[in-house]
C-alpha cells in the first residue's frame, strides 16, 4: 500500500471522504452568506471585498452579520437571518476543529483526533502530545454534521431569496423554508 500523509484515512476512508467534503465545502457556505448579504445591500463588490479581504472565518461571519442584520430586520427577516448566522457559526466550529487537528488510529475502532490548538493555549511547559484530549468521530456523526452543513446552505439560500422577494426583485421565493434541526450536531463522539 502506498504511503499517505494521512495514513489513518486509508483505514477510515468513509470518514475521510466526509471530512474532506466538510473542509472543502465550508467555503460554499461563506459564499452563500456573502450572497445573502449582498442581495439586500445591492452592492456585490463592497460586500465581497468587506468579507473576503480580512483573514479568518469568524471575522467574515461578523462582517456579514454587521452588514446584513439591519437590512433583514427591515424586511421582517431578522430571526431567519439570525438563524442563518448561528448555523454558519456552528459549521465554522466543525470546520476549524477538523482543520487544526492531527488524525490517527488509536485502535478504538473509531477515527481519533487531537486538537493542537488545545495544547497551544496551555500555559504549562509541554514535552509531547500525550496531554492532548483524544476525541473520536464516526460515519454517523460525520453524516449528521454534513446534513447540518446542507441545512445551513438551505437556510442561507432561502433567506437570500426571501429578502429579494420582499424587496419585489423576484415574484416569488422558489425555495421552501428549511426546517431547523431539532439539535446541533456534536463536534465529536461524547
Amino acid at each position: 500500500m502506498p504511503r499517505s500523509i494521512l495514513s489513518p484515512f486509508l483505514t477510515f476512508h468513509q470518514e475521510a471522504a466526509i471530512i474532506g467534503q466538510l473542509l472543502a465545502g465550508y467555503t460554499t457556505l461563506e459564499v452563500g452568506l456573502m450572497h445573502c448579504v449582498q442581495v439586500v445591500r445591492d452592492d456585490f463588490d463592497a460586500v465581497l471585498k468587506a468579507m473576503f479581504r480580512p483573514r479568518g472565518e469568524a471575522t467574515r461571519i461578523d462582517i456579514a452579520d454587521a452588514l446584513g442584520r439591519h437590512f433583514y430586520h427591515d424586511r421582517n427577516l431578522g430571526t431567519e437571518f439570525g438563524m442563518a448566522i448561528s448555523a454558519i457559526r456552528h459549521c465554522r466550529k466543525i470546520r476549524n476543529l477538523y482543520a487544526h487537528c492531527v488524525w490517527y488510529d488509536d485502535k478504538s475502532g473509531k477515527l481519533a483526533f487531537v486538537n493542537l490548538e488545545e495544547l497551544a493555549r496551555s500555559n504549562t511547559r509541554l514535552r509531547d502530545l500525550t496531554s492532548l484530549t483524544v476525541l473520536h468521530v464516526d460515519v454517523t456523526l460525520l453524516n449528521d454534521q454534513e446534513q447540518y452543513f446542507v441545512y445551513t446552505d438551505k437556510i442561507l439560500a432561502w433567506t437570500n431569496y426571501e429578502g429579494r422577494f420582499r424587496d419585489k426583485k423576484i415574484s416569488s421565493n422558489p425555495l421552501l423554508k428549511p426546517r431547523s434541526p431539532s439539535k446541533l450536531p456534536s463536534l465529536h463522539i461524547p
